[in-house]
């Protein structure tokens, strides 16, 4: 619902290393924000996004620079 607060949280960890930071975009390669210590969360408000579907990833970075990108999750914001 338009207006409505959101989170979007994220698991990451390495197994040879450590997480360096995790990346949060919508619908593609839309950056959203940057988040640097566990937990991977980010909170927020639809009161500023347009009535519509969106699709949340997160794109974790590790300490030699390896990445993995999500599956991603499809959210909808009515009006």
């Amino acid at each position: 619902v338009k207006g409505a607060p959101y989170n979007i949280s994220a698991t990451a960890s390495d197994t040879d290393g450590t997480i360096d930071r995790v990346e949060i975009y919508y619908n593609g390669d839309n950056y959203l924000t940057t988040l640097t210590s566990s937990p991977y969360t980010v909170t927020g408000s639809t009161t500023d996004v347009p009535a519509g579907q969106y699709s949340i990833t997160a794109k974790a970075y590790d300490n030699n620079g390896a990445t993995t990108t999500s599956q991603p999750v499809v959210i909808t914001v009515n009006p």
